[in-house]
């Protein structure tokens, strides 16, 4: 039988040891989009530390998929690339699993779409992008032949799952144990390494409107509560038409929070001034509420 070669590898787990400050951290945001737009047929293995940072992963899933999608369609790409392109896999590595309770934490789940595969311990991770997942498998924790049922440091072991090739036995389950989704859910999903703050909701139209309801005409602004912090926003079409130094909300492909740079600001003062720090370093996950 012959398999898709496994050609981009993209790992993220709590146990690599690095800064959860995202100053600190790599940007996977822009590393793996710029993996995927320029060299698409790159063999490429990353790795990113997710200690304290654990829900921006469901963030990278959904750029991942999309990066697939547009990469598969790309107008600058030629035919034989992207002929190439989709018959190798990318595999992507999602490791945070505590052991809170008696049990030797989450069983690794296998996710599969088309030329993408996931093995990841967050089954409720997977929610935004259910309607993209065709096949879900799990490893039995105690029954298998990679680790006993008591091994602490299964994640070196289970990555191995992402190649299609592996021949361990696994236990198929139906996509529909994903969990959904909240319809009106609304938090911070990911801190560039510049402190912009990107947020999801499921119907950014929706929330978007909600927020034009909420604007005060007179200034053209509107509060935001990140977590428990609160401040003026901005209403922005873009970056492009935003006053330097302001705080700026803005719908792009999801709705972003940033401030805009000030001209001769040096970079220490460009992220000490940032939207990240302007809302005291809000936890990746925290819940956006428009104020009344």
């Amino acid at each position: 039988m012959a398999y898709m070669p496994l050609r981009r590898i993209y790992a993220f787990s709590d146990t690599y040891g690095r800064s959860k400050n995202p100053f600190l951290q790599d940007d996977a945001d822009a590393l793996i989009s710029t993996d995927f737009r320029s060299f698409p047929l790159e063999s490429v293995r990353r790795e990113f530390d997710i200690y304290g940072r654990e829900s921006i992963t469901e963030h990278m899933l959904r750029l991942i998929f999309e990066l697939n999608d547009n990469t598969k369609n790309s107008p600058y790409l030629s035919k034989e690339t992207k002929t190439e392109f989709k018959k190798m896999l990318t595999g992507i590595f999602i490791n945070a699993a505590p052991r809170l309770t008696h049990e030797n934490g989450s069983p690794f789940y296998i996710a599969m779409s088309d030329n993408i595969r996931i093995v990841t311990t967050n089954l409720a991770g997977l929610a935004t992008v259910k309607d993209k997942i065709e096949k879900l498998y799990h490893l039995d924790n105690d029954k298998n032949v990679i680790y006993g049922g008591t091994e602490q440091f299964r994640s070196s072991y289970t990555a191995y799952l992402l190649h299609p090739d592996h021949e361990i036995d696994l236990i198929e389950d139906k996509v529909s144990i994903i969990p959904d989704y909240p319809e009106d859910e609304w938090v911070l999903s990911y801190v560039d390494r510049f402190g912009n703050m990107v947020t999801y909701t499921k119907d950014v139209a929706k929330k978007w409107g909600e927020i034009e309801a909420k604007t005060d005409k007179a200034d053209n602004t509107v509060k935001l509560i990140v977590g428990n912090v609160s401040q003026k926003m901005a209403i922005g079409s873009s970056l492009k038409d935003t006053d330097p130094g302001a705080l700026v909300v803005y719908r792009n492909k999801d709705i972003d929070l940033l401030r805009k740079w000030m001209p001769n600001e040096d970079s220490y003062t460009r992220l000490y001034r940032s939207a990240y720090l302007q809302f005291s370093k809000p936890e990746v996950g925290a819940k956006i509420k428009i104020a009344e």
